[in-house]
């Protein structure tokens, strides 16, 4: 290592960028829209410019031999962001910048996957990885013998990016098998994958110590129109993770964005569904559903609609209309409408959200 840094100067030299460019690809995606696509483009090519420049601390003779195993991990964060950063140079090329965006912001996942391995070694990863309003909580690092076949933590069952049908799974790392824990089961958006809509919620479910499940639909998007291959499909992996963990069954959240939102109308509302609360997100609806929909089901369950404002796709009276249809047929509605949001997900809303989902008697 170069005499002059210690090995932690090194790490912060490249921990510290990576972290605020993590948050640079929240914020443009928390706030993507058609309006905001050249403010965004902006801050998204200063952020390539600092990436670019830290990278040199990823030499391989500035890191202790024992140490080359995280600097893989950094090194591998780095390379799929800055890759992801290249569709920057199609904005303002062709005719749809959104869409470059939106492959640019894509990269947030797999640089998630790459470091979050790190957050049970280093405090700045950890704190990452939480709501903000819970920075305290104490890393701790599981040790082989606790985490029991490894149980606890991120997997994958049949979920790689080329799969449909399968999902992403997360345990608390402090999972204790005599608990029941409360299970979200979060739906991605059209076209999107479960492996990457994980993230979306990671921060808030390791935060609140519950079970995480998000799935992939079976096709390229979820069973909105035509038969219905998604419903029993997930109500096969709520089986499934029932047999790995212990889950409690008066808990269980639906909820999704977009498509994945308009679904959790569609299949959280059968009879048979196994879910106790619905959280769509930015959905489409229409009042003939709520025809199709069976009475005794919707008498009080409990629906969160969150919608934003400024939402280009599906505009917020859509979302307006559900919150009275709902509250008219009789279930317990709780409205969020979000002045500054587009057509993204909140995940800043989430621990609002969760509030909601674990408070009081059903």
């Amino acid at each position: 290592m170069a005499q002059e840094e210690s090995f932690e100067d090194v790490l912060l030299s490249v921990i510290e960028p990576l972290l605020e460019g993590l948050r640079v690809f929240e914020r443009s995606s928390r706030y993507l829209g058609p309006a905001t696509t050249d403010s965004i483009c902006s801050e998204l090519l200063k952020t390539r410019q600092n990436l670019r420049a830290a990278s040199a601390y990823l030499r391989e003779a500035d890191w202790l031999p024992e140490a080359q195993p995280i600097r893989d991990l950094v090194s591998e964060a780095y390379r799929v962001a800055l890759r992801g950063l290249e569709s920057l140079d199609e904005v303002g090329k062709g005719a749809n910048d959104m869409l470059s965006l939106y492959r640019t912001l894509g990269a947030r996942a797999r640089v998630c996957e790459a470091i979050y391995p790190l957050a049970t070694h280093f405090s700045l990863v950890h704190r990452y990885f939480l709501d903000s309003r819970k920075q305290d909580i104490p890393r701790s690092k599981v040790s082989v013998v606790d985490n029991v076949e490894g149980l606890r933590g991120i997997h994958q069952v049949e979920n790689d990016r080329k799969q449909r049908g399968g999902f992403s799974l997360y345990i608390p790392e402090s999972y204790e098998a005599e608990r029941a824990y409360p299970v979200v089961f979060a739906l991605h958006g059209g076209s999107g994958h479960g492996s990457t809509y994980l993230w979306s919620w990671l921060r808030t479910v390791r935060t609140e110590e519950l079970v995480l499940v998000s799935p992939t639909s079976v096709g390229g998007t979820w069973a909105i129109m035509g038969p219905d291959q998604d419903s029993p499909n997930l109500h096969r992996i709520l089986d499934s993770v029932r047999g790995i963990v212990n889950i409690d069954d008066t808990r269980l959240l639906l909820t999704g964005m977009s498509d994945g939102g308009t679904f959790t109308y569609v299949s959280g509302c059968t009879d048979d569904s196994p879910f106790t609360h619905l959280a769509p997100c930015s959905a489409s609806f229409h009042p003939m559903l709520i025809e199709m929909m069976s009475k005794d089901r919707l008498r009080d369950l409990p629906i969160c609609i969150t919608h934003g404002a400024l939402d280009w796709m599906f505009t917020v009276d859509i979302a307006q209309t559900a919150e009275y249809a709902f509250s008219a047929a009789g279930a317990n509605v709780f409205y969020r409408e979000i002045s500054d949001l587009a057509h993204t997900y909140p995940e800043d809303a989430n621990p609002e959200l969760v509030d909601w989902f674990l408070a009081g008697d059903l």
